[in-house]
């Protein structure tokens, strides 16, 4: 279901996660060390995991409020899709709401340090802990000043609370009143016009405050504004003229405030009345589910003295390679590198280092291997690629590449046994969807369960708030099962924009990751392109994958990985993971809340095989395409025929899939389900032999981050008895033909 969005966020965060460990090591190319025991890490701060949450939290936290930041704007725009969670304070502070949620956050965070025993902690933790206890009085004290500043603007500017409102209530996706929200609009233009006639009295310091003020909460306005044009009807034909003229207004009076006001109160001295005075914002309610993690646990994670040596490796050896994006001309590999690594490993004592150092050491060892063997061997160049008419272009990747990229991904099987694999998963799906057709009536004709489940869609306009309800409900059902543990700021931090028809082309769902990315018609697609789109993206198949999307699926393992991975953290990062991880994570959860009936209704059931058999088609006919048995045609005609999809948007899937400009590698479309289904079989030898439970086992592989997932296998089954020699590869679905 991910798409670009999706694609990109892993992308650019493992190439941050990576280049931050570098710059942070000083990896360099040179000569490999003969003996690499002085590389081993030693013992940092335990806090240092602690510092980062609570640092990270509090930025997520501060842009769900109306400060006028751009990383929700826009419709689908990829770079706004991999916002930081670090965004800069804003110029001035617009929203009450804000310094109140964060001033509850601080308070919780202080209160919960007090109860860490620094007599326990080493130097350097102790040290942290009270650096980060200086830092949250410092910002205790800071929103204290911005409630005077918030204030000031008022006086400046005291229509301000109004639009904030209007906004916050979008970033919250809370069903909009067109008509209400068009006379509030309509209400601010005209304070605006009295406030012009007669401007308050303002130092030249205010009224400069107050024109950043009323700039910042014009871009808010219009990210508001821009979210629902369009895309909700009522909306539009109520606000188009509203908005124009606030935004106009609102233009105009921020420059009233800079220019004529501040001028003419050039020398006003401030004083107490002008400076604006306020009772001081209470803090927040506290939240159902704390902001704190579990602070004892995070400072309990055993360090992982292997991180400083996988640097190294990766530094000069590239990035690892496991699932490295298919390419037929791959630069050339320097064996004698990895030669000199293989030589090196045996200077440490395997036995005496931690499991995951160990597991560190397993991938040194079968990447040198992988990578010693690539450089022996010659693709053939230009594989034959089935020729059609649709104009789609790529290159197939060749059956030899294939093997390739497998080998590389740790996946220990064939191209035509991974069809046979996806043959069989398939023919579950179908007795499913028999099943799910005749309990609706339509016996075994199960396309037309399809097409009554395509017809469940929501009028135009009620799409957001039905995501919304979904990712809701899910986050609910997690909770109340212990399946995973969902962090507070995590579920509050749930943000939504609407992509444009151009992504539609490519994108024809909703994507996920940092935020959700709304696939709907606007008023500009032609009817055959909305009832396409509207279809596509019906309640049934939308409940199957809004929590792939975000929580627990893409959106939480960002929040996460951000949060445990990188430098200083958990585990030395592996890279290699790519899709299987990624994809594969959050498909994982389509099989599992399935099994445990999470999808309730006959709709939300087809909806779940409909996305299952599309997983299943998605390793058929990206194989047989970069095998050259099948041209795109027949790969469109697959989606439609075999799973139920829209042309239109079967087309769109088999164009990202192969289009190098979309930026897939040859395994991409495949890893979904097979990544899945790896991680399913590790739960089987974990969970079902109740080595852990549900929420152990899942908390640990958000711990652990993105690898080769049986890498993941020997960090998380501690049955499997690790030696410097174990077979690193897994057949996790048995023997195929």
């Amino acid at each position: 279901m991910s798409a670009m969005t999706a694609r990109r966020r892993s992308t650019m965060v493992a190439a941050w996660l990576l280049s931050a460990t570098l710059a942070a090591t000083g990896a360099q190319d040179g000569p490999v060390p003969t003996d690499l025991r002085p590389l081993l890490a030693p013992p940092v701060s335990e806090l240092r995991l602690v510092v980062r949450r609570y640092t990270l939290d509090r930025a997520a936290l501060s842009g769900n409020f109306a400060n006028g930041a751009p990383a929700r704007t826009g419709r689908g725009n990829p770079a706004q899709e991999t916002r930081a969670e670090t965004p800069a304070a804003p110029l001035v502070p617009l929203s009450r709401a804000r310094i109140a949620r964060l001033e509850r956050f601080d308070l919780s965070w202080q209160s919960a340090l007090t109860r860490l025993n620094a007599s326990t902690l080493t130097p350097a933790a102790a040290a942290d802990l009270a650096t980060l206890q200086r830092t949250i009085a410092a910002n205790l004290e800071t929103l204290d000043r911005e409630a005077l500043t918030l204030a000031q603007v008022t006086t400046a500017a005291p229509f301000v609370a109004a639009l904030v409102q209007l906004a916050e209530a979008r970033i919250r996706v809370e069903d909009v009143d067109p008509r209400r929200a068009a006379a509030t609009v309509t209400d601010v233009t005209n304070a605006i016009a009295r406030l012009k006639e007669n401007p308050p009295l303002l130092s030249k310091a205010q009224a400069m405050l107050g024109a950043d003020a009323v700039d910042q909460l014009r871009a808010v306005t219009a990210e508001w504004y821009t979210f629902y044009n369009g895309y909700d009807p009522a909306f539009t034909w109520w606000m188009e003229l509203p908005f124009k003229h606030v935004d106009q207004a609102l233009a105009d009076y921020g420059g009233l405030l800079r220019g004529t006001v501040a001028a003419r109160n050039a020398a006003l001295p401030a004083s107490p009345a002008l400076a604006g005075s306020t009772s001081p914002i209470p803090p927040a309610p506290e939240p159902k589910f704390s902001d704190v993690p579990n602070l004892a646990e995070i400072v309990a994670l055993p360090q992982d003295e292997m991180r400083g040596i996988v640097d190294r490796f990766v530094g000069r050896g590239g990035d690892g390679r496991g699932g490295r994006p298919g390419i037929n001309e791959a630069p050339p590999r320097d064996a004698a590198y990895y030669r000199a690594w293989l030589a090196a490993l045996p200077s440490l004592d395997f036995d005496r280092l931690s499991r995951n150092a160990q597991v560190d050491y397993l991938f040194i060892r079968r990447t040198a291997e992988t990578e010693i063997a690539r450089a022996q061997q010659t693709l053939p160049r230009n594989p034959p690629r089935k020729p059609d008419d649709t104009g789609i272009p790529g290159p197939a990747r060749g059956r030899e590449g294939l093997l390739q990229d497998l080998s590389e991904a740790m996946i220990p099987y064939t191209p035509e046994q991974l069809i046979t694999l996806a043959e069989q998963e398939f023919a579950w799906c179908d007795r499913e969807m028999l099943e799910v057709s005749r309990e609706m009536g339509f016996g075994d004709d199960w396309k037309k369960a399809i097409e009554k489940t395509k017809d469940g869609i929501v009028p135009p306009g009620g799409q957001p708030r039905m995501i919304m309800d979904l990712l809701t409900q899910a986050v609910d059902y997690l909770r109340a099962n212990r399946l995973i543990t969902v962090p507070s700021v995590g579920a509050e931090s749930l943000h939504m924009i609407m992509m444009t028809p151009e992504r539609q082309l490519v994108n024809p769902f909703f994507t996920g990751g940092p935020l959700m990315s709304v696939s709907y018609p606007t008023n500009t697609m032609e009817y055959d392109a909305r009832i396409q789109s509207m279809r596509g993206n019906n309640y049934g198949f939308s409940h199957a994958t809004a929590f792939h999307e975000m929580i627990p699926g893409h959106n939480l393992d960002l929040f996460l990985s951000t949060r445990y991975g990188g430098p200083g953290g958990y585990r030395a990062s592996l890279p290699g993971g790519g899709p299987f991880f990624r994809e594969g994570w959050s498909l994982y959860w389509e099989l599992i809340l399935y099994d445990k009936g999470f999808d309730k209704t006959p709709e939300e059931k087809v909806g779940a095989l409909f996305w299952r058999m599309h997983r299943c088609a998605r390793i058929i006919f990206s194989l047989k395409f970069h095998l050259g048995q099948w041209s795109p045609r027949e790969c469109i005609d697959f989606l439609v025929d075999r799973v139920g999809h829209e042309r239109d948007n079967a087309t769109a899937e088999v164009r990202r899939s192969f289009d190098p400009a979309a930026g897939y590698n040859a395994l991409y479309q495949a890893a979904y389900l097979l990544g899945g289904l790896q991680l399913r079989g590790l739960r089987k030898e974990v969970v079902d032999t109740k080595q852990m439970t549900e929420l152990q086992f899942h908390d640990e592989i958000m711990r652990q981050g993105s690898m080769p997932i049986a890498l993941l296998r020997l960090a998380v089954n501690r049955k499997i008895p690790l030696t410097r020699d174990v077979t690193v590869d897994w057949k996790f679905y048995g023997d195929l033909p």
